[in-house]
């Protein structure tokens, strides 16, 4: 039987405003970027099925506990009244039951928070980003795998008029040992809102702010998440630097 979860998270900014961050520069160990700069960092920690099922709410905690093979892991999408329509830079699909992987439901708020940090006990993960805007970045440790994990970042939003769920693909990234940039995957465009009846953002815009703007008379049950495909690795870092 395939397992159904979702998850939440949040954060960053677009590549052209990384220049402004100053600790983004190369010169790490073995070619990484030195980033050792102030950020939060969350591990994500890759567990075989069925490895834990007690529940993991200390907001304080900087882990979550994953599946580290998602292969009968999947993402239930929702469906309105005449069903929903993915949406990946202008190319549409419609009434998509789940997507592969598993979901990082992810939000902003006061401060960083593990709202709740395991895959295993039958509810989603949770993550909430402290206020403001972020560059991001991403690395895998441990044995390297044969398939490297990938991140899609995802808007979804409710179509109140039209009675139809739009998913709105931001980017993917996959993540090697050496650090990769993931800011753009909480940033939208309008290209990423094209094929969708959503109004495109007046060029690269922080998703947060983005989704805040939007009016709630034609758009509802908001939420942005991360897609992770996961083929062995045991450890995904995430790095959240603050830029504004």
């Amino acid at each position: 039987m395939k397992k159904v979860f979702a998850l939440t998270l949040a954060v960053a900014m677009i590549a052209s405003l990384l220049p402004a961050v100053a600790l983004a520069s190369p010169g790490g160990n073995k070619g990484e970027l030195d980033l050792n700069g102030a950020h939060f960092e969350l591990n994500l920690l890759g567990k075989p099925d069925g490895w834990n099922d007690k529940e993991v709410t200390n907001p304080d905690r900087h882990t979550m506990f994953v599946p580290q093979d998602t292969t009968n892991w999947e993402i239930e999408l929702k469906s309105g009244a005449y069903g929903n329509k993915v949406v990946n830079h202008g190319n549409v699909t419609d009434n998509v039951d789940a997507l592969p992987g598993f979901a990082i439901y992810m939000t902003q708020g006061d401060e960083f928070a593990v709202l709740d940090g395991t895959a295993f006990d039958d509810d989603p993960c949770e993550f909430q980003l402290g206020p403001g805007q972020y560059a991001v970045y991403v690395a895998a440790r441990g044995k390297p795998t044969e398939n490297a994990p990938t991140i899609d970042g995802w808007l979804q939003a409710y179509d109140i008029n039209g009675q139809l769920y739009y998913y709105l693909n931001l980017g993917t990234v996959s993540v090697t040992r050496q650090w990769k940039n993931a800011t753009d995957l909480f940033m939208i465009d309008a290209g990423e809102v094209a094929g969708s009846p959503l109004p495109p953002p007046s060029g690269n815009t922080w998703i947060f702010d983005y989704m805040e703007g939007l009016d709630s008379s034609l758009y509802g049950d908001l939420a942005y998440f991360w897609q992770l495909q996961n083929d062995g690795t045991k450890l995904i870092k995430v790095r959240f630097y603050k830029i504004s």
